[in-house]
């Protein structure tokens, strides 16, 4: 092992130096801010001491696998697999260091990244998981100018997004839920997913609203079902929603509305899990307003454990100019978002979820705002 300290004024310098000395496989073992110069002990300055080094063994391990033209395909070098297993250890050390590593001390291009990301409300984890992986990408250890920095920031998102949408549990369901805490605009929703099932996918709607708690709300579907051509039932109690969804028997999808509660309390949950009906295709979509604090979200998704959420669905987005929450709840809690909503138009305002929408949302459509 070959180990070389640095005494320097930020991370940044260091790693020229540490590239040239040791090589691009060099580990940065240690960090620490140390004074030097001044006089009598005044006047002193601030700096980092950084210590590196690189296994005289592992490189030439390291080089051979990394390689492209090493090994034919079929006939693969005994130490493949340890050399990639080697690879990736340090791929992983690396990103425990850009943990450690301040926002001060990453290149400027970094920095403007991790600000558009803090101003979006993106999670303090989803941050740095998502730097880290920027970070020990070869093309931006060559070229991490602003628009290489943003284009692979876009990508690393549109794999996040990829990657932790799972397939609803309940799959061609006969009734679709839509629950959520007030004032998140579920029935304006509800009626401009069910003009889409009529004028986009051909589908037969029927509407059914358990919302006797606010008189308004009951009257607004019923304007929406006149204006659409859609049927409405009221249901009080689970047998009444029985009914209906055999009443509704020649109806491709059933929307269900239910009354908007404060669902930090758990009696209303309780009330929620009674009404549904045992037995049937129900899936259930949860609303959430982008307007929110997200550790809101987070309080009402996880009282909602006893419920098993198919879909979130999100709302307001033209009422906010923040958009972390959509990758903050794609990557802590793994469930499918299918539409964002942003305005009051019914059907027009309300957008089909891609990951290249959400992370156009969050880093801007130009890719360098």
């Amino acid at each position: 092992m070959r180990l070389k300290t640095y005494i320097v004024g930020t991370m940044t310098e260091a790693i020229p130096m540490i590239k040239q000395d040791l090589g691009a496989d060099a580990l940065i073992l240690n960090t620490k801010k140390i004074k030097t110069g001044g006089f009598l002990g005044f006047f002193q300055k601030e700096k980092l001491e950084v210590t590196a080094a690189i296994d005289p063994v592992a490189a030439p391990k390291l080089q051979q696998a990394e390689a492209p033209k090493a090994q034919p395909i079929a006939k693969p070098n005994r130490n493949t697999d340890s050399s990639t297993e080697l690879i990736s250890e340090l791929k992983n050390i690396k990103q425990f260091m850009m943990q450690q590593v301040k926002a001060a001390d990453l290149p400027e291009a970094f920095q403007l990244l991790k600000e558009r990301l803090a101003a979006q409300e993106v999670a303090p984890d989803v941050q740095t998981d998502l730097l880290a992986k920027l970070m020990v990408k070869d093309e931006l250890n060559t070229d991490p100018t602003l628009e290489n920095v943003w284009r692979l920031a876009r990508e690393e998102l549109i794999s996040i997004f990829e990657q932790n949408q799972p397939q609803p549990v309940v799959k061609n369901p006969e009734v679709i839920c839509f629950i959520g805490p007030t004032g998140v605009g579920k029935t304006t929703t509800i009626a401009k997913i069910a003009a889409d099932y009529m004028l986009t996918k051909d589908k037969k709607v029927g509407l059914i609203t358990a919302d006797t708690f606010r008189i308004a709300a009951v009257e607004q579907l019923k304007t929406y079902g006149s204006i659409l051509n859609i049927p409405v039932r009221v249901v009080e109690t689970s047998e009444d929603l029985t009914v209906a969804i055999k009443d509704f028997h020649d109806c491709d999808i059933i929307l269900m509305d239910t009354a908007g509660r404060n669902y930090q309390q758990t009696q209303y949950i309780d009330e929620l899990t009674r009404l549904l009906p045992e037995g049937s295709k129900v899936q259930i979509h949860l609303v959430l307003s982008l307007t929110a604090k997200y550790e809101d979200m987070k309080k009402i998704i996880e009282n909602f454990q006893s419920i098993a959420m198919d879909e979130l669905l999100l709302t307001k987005k033209d009422e906010t100019s923040s958009s972390g929450a959509i990758v903050n709840l794609i990557r802590h809690y793994g469930i499918p978002i299918r539409h964002i909503a942003n305005g009051q138009n019914v059907p027009d305002d309300i957008l089909a979820f891609t990951p290249e929408l959400a992370s156009d949302f969050i880093l801007g459509e130009d890719h360098h705002a």
